[in-house]
């Protein structure tokens, strides 16, 4: 599947729904775009270790920053 897109001014593109629908996308969507052998490449990565993890432990420690120091300096004074 191919399609001839146009830059615009913004050095913008637009997806043709063909495409867009194969690949399952949905706004906001985040691309790789990489120059590979003088072509440029698009591509729908898979996520990241970082992404997938990102906010798995929010909460755990404290619902806030004060919450969490102390959960913190409890830890530290059991250390002792």
């Amino acid at each position: 599947m191919q399609s001839i897109v146009r830059v615009s001014s913004k050095r913008q593109i637009t997806i043709p729904m063909e495409i867009f629908r194969a690949l399952d996308l949905q706004p906001g969507a985040k691309l790789m775009v990489k120059l590979e052998n003088g072509k440029m490449v698009i591509s729908n990565p898979a996520q990241s270790y970082t992404d997938l993890l990102v906010d798995a432990l929010q909460g755990v420690y404290g619902a806030s920053k004060e919450e969490v120091d102390e959960y913190i300096r409890k830890e530290r004074e059991a250390w002792e």
